[in-house]
């Protein structure tokens, strides 16, 4: 965090630009959902955890004094959230470590707008651009879409933090285009994608396809009041399809059965530029099903447990800056083993302490 540009003048200055972002990190890590909880956390933390936050000793009181709300607030309103981020994403590689060598390393890309945010017509809002690990959920990396822009331009802003050499990258149908693959295949990345009529001719060919002729893996699951079926069918690419880099094209099909009778049924085609000997059905059919953990362990984490889209925060950097605090919470989390996040949260609220060694800061 030191490493985070001040955006205040100088002269007036008491506390800590460090001392500010690290009391905010402890507070979100402990539960804090808004500015009022933040500040309500630095003005009851005892004097030896204002220590180790780097909180200024005032010299007239003879006792570290934690910056108020409004302070830590309007700081928060102006810090730049570029810097916040790349802060988080330098603190959880240096933490994480090397990979797991057990195969290879699978990132969902994936956006989300904070809904309180947006206009009274609903346009705007502040829009979120996540890199996110299969294996372990951890959130690598983080960048701003701008509203007058959408997430395929600020895909590159997002990989250039990453080291993307033989990883595999997974995103929904907007990222299936020339631009973004062909800049994953120079990065030395593979794709697993979908295919929709955003792509009329690629779609048009893989729709094609002798399906009926290809045998199936089906696998099924039961549970939240529902039986699942899902099927996935693989086939080489033919020569007549000149999407960049690809090698395989996969359907999958899902259909559910509701204990109330009710039955849905789904089918998506998908495209990836790993070949048989890299990737078969199983491997294509966990990649694609991983993807959307990136909604339920993150997203929908968020919002849930943070309450991040009733949030009212809208001025300046904040909204991001609060969403980029809650990403490094869910990381130190599950860094620390926690596979419950709400336990994880309920355990380090119950001591002033608990956050700071989660964060890993020690005397």
């Amino acid at each position: 965090m030191a490493k985070v540009p001040d955006p205040r003048r100088r002269r007036g200055v008491r506390h800590s630009l460090v001392s500010i972002l690290l009391l905010a990190a402890s507070a979100v890590a402990a539960g804090a959902r808004s500015f009022t909880a933040i500040g309500e956390w630095a003005a009851d933390a005892p004097q030896q955890v204002l220590a180790l936050l780097g909180v200024r000793h005032d010299p007239r009181q003879g006792r570290r004094r934690a910056p108020d709300e409004a302070t830590m607030r309007r700081t928060l309103q102006r810090v730049d959230g570029d810097a916040v981020d790349a802060a988080i994403t330098t603190w959880t590689q240096a933490r994480r470590g090397r990979p797991s060598p057990d195969g290879p390393v699978v990132i969902a890309m994936d956006g989300k707008t904070v809904r309180g945010t947006r206009g009274p017509d609903g346009s705007g809002g502040v829009h979120l651009l996540t890199a996110f690990c299969h294996s372990d959920s951890l959130v690598l990396a983080q960048v701003l879409v701008d509203t007058k822009v959408n997430e395929t331009k600020r895909s590159a802003a997002l990989l250039d933090q990453l080291d993307l050499t033989g990883a595999i990258i997974t995103a929904d149908a907007m990222h299936t285009i020339r631009a973004t693959v062909t800049d994953l295949l120079r990065r030395g990345a593979d794709y697993v994608l979908p295919v929709k009529q955003n792509q009329h001719l690629l779609y048009a060919q893989l729709d094609a396809l002798p399906w009926h002729d290809v045998p199936a893996l089906t696998t099924v699951d039961t549970g939240h009041g529902r039986r699942e079926r899902r099927t996935i069918q693989v086939l080489p690419i033919p020569e007549d399809v000149t999407f960049p880099g690809a090698a395989q094209a996969f359907l999958v099909e899902r259909y559910v059965t509701h204990n109330t009778g009710k039955r849905t049924a789904m089918a998506v085609l998908g495209i990836t530029s790993l070949t048989n000997d890299q990737a078969g059905p199983a491997e294509l059919a966990t990649w694609t099903r991983g993807h959307w953990d990136i909604e339920n362990k993150l997203h929908w984490t968020r919002d849930v447990l943070y309450t991040e889209d009733a949030s009212r925060v809208r001025t300046g950097t904040a909204p991001r800056v609060m969403a980029s605090l809650r990403n490094l919470a869910l990381n130190a989390l599950r860094l620390a083993g926690h596979t419950r996040i709400a336990t994880g949260l309920r355990h380090t609220s119950r001591d002033f302490t608990r956050p700071l060694t989660l964060l890993g800061i020690h005397p």
